[in-house]
């Protein structure tokens, strides 16, 4: 019994962490822009396949870098497509929600037909970061290394944002906008500067997300779905544009998936999720920690 709950707390902590990566981005360009990024999922797919193209030699033959390059690439990679979506499309559309919303459907799309194009829709496995995994006989729980990498990843990446969003004047300007836009530009905040900096900063997290998920789970030009789907979810309970309500959130949709898996097995993995979703749609629309907007 004591063995089978520890067993929960390390898995759901583990699963959480990489929950909380990839939801945080997502409420990041809502808060600040108020769009809805639909493409979030795709920055994750083109994250993974970044990595799987520097790290194997099976994809480039004379590329085969060390994992750990492969990991900061594919955080490059995933900030830089952010930042070219936002640069290139969203910057001219976004005061059209409906328009945004869909122009980022469409881009996901065309990159997952990408990914099709040059790696074929087959599954593809990445080259593992940290190999190998902890057993304790005792509690009976196996915790893989990967997993503990993901999870300290998390973390560290979460401090470096609060710190970045608290700390420096450039981090307090994005906080400003996601409060009030009008505020911040009264204030004399660049909006077009603070709007790119979200987008590269979800891009990276979302790149480095995407590393973990393809080890973990698999790389394929549908791997995006799963992740979408999820920080919105994540994204709606913990309140549209809070880090700390998504971060919550996050775990506490891990913790409850865990639990599920553990108690009633993997087909109702996702079935409770979609539950509290609906609960808090209709209980608490705003969410656990929803801003509470300014009207401009």
């Amino acid at each position: 019994m004591l063995g089978s709950a520890i067993s929960i707390l390390v898995t759901g902590a583990m699963i959480s962490a990489v929950y909380a990566l990839i939801a945080i981005g997502f409420t990041m360009i809502f808060g600040v822009g108020g769009v809805l990024n639909l493409a979030h999922g795709a920055l994750i797919m083109l994250g993974a396949y970044g990595y799987l193209v520097v790290t194997s030699s099976s994809t480039v033959e004379f590329l085969a870098l060390p994992p750990v390059v492969g990991l900061v690439v594919a955080i490059a990679v995933g900030a830089i497509g952010s930042y070219g979506l936002y640069r290139g499309l969203v910057e001219y559309i976004e005061d059209n929600p409906v328009i945004t919303f869909l122009a980022t459907l469409v881009v996901a799309l065309i990159l997952a037909e990408l990914a099709v194009v040059g790696f074929s829709a087959s599954p593809r496995s990445l080259v593992n970061l940290a190999p190998g995994s902890y057993h304790h006989e005792g509690f009976g729980i196996r915790v893989t290394y990967i997993e503990l990498v993901a999870f300290v990843a998390s973390w560290v990446s979460i401090g470096l944002l609060w710190y970045y969003v608290t700390r420096t004047d450039e981090g307090r300007s994005i906080l400003a906008t996601s409060m009030s836009e009008r505020g911040a530009q009264l204030t004399g905040v660049d909006l077009p500067s603070v709007k790119a900096r979200t987008w590269v900063i979800a891009g990276g997290l979302a790149g480095l997300a995407g590393v973990f998920i393809g080890t973990l789970q698999q790389t394929s030009p549908v791997m995006w779905l799963d992740p979408l789907a999820l920080a919105f979810i994540i994204v709606v309970i913990g309140g549209i544009g809070s880090i700390k309500g998504s971060i919550i959130a996050a775990y506490l949709i891990g913790y409850l998936e865990t639990l599920t898996v553990e108690l009633l097995g993997s087909g109702f993995r996702g079935t409770f999720s979609l539950i509290v979703l609906v609960i808090v749609l209709l209980v608490m629309p705003q969410g656990l920690f929803g801003r509470e907007w300014v009207h401009e």
